[in-house]
């Protein structure tokens, strides 16, 4: 029985290890797809960062794979803490 339970907590200290060590990846990748979500005036005027306006003369939309890409690493990180902590459960 306390084998089982060491195997449990060796599990889950694994899997917040990775987390915690991911945890700068997941805040980048969570930064890119909030600001590759927004609208920008691309004319070059008033910033890089501008917000399209009614007077924007061109405006870029939300860049979707890069939305796509950093969703996966996300997902990917995540799925990478699970299978760690069932890796460091096993007997």
């Amino acid at each position: 029985m306390p084998d089982k339970i060491i195997r449990r907590l060796r599990g889950g200290a694994a899997a917040v290890a990775v987390t915690v060590l991911l945890s700068p990846v997941h805040g980048i990748a969570v930064l890119v797809f909030l600001l590759s979500a927004q609208r920008y005036d691309s004319s070059g005027q008033g910033g890089p960062f501008r917000s399209c306006a009614p007077d924007s003369v061109s405006c870029a939309g939300p860049n979707v794979p890069l939305m796509i890409g950093s969703a996966l690493v996300v997902a990917g990180g995540l799925l990478l803490a699970c299978w760690a902590g069932r890796r460091a459960a096993r007997p």
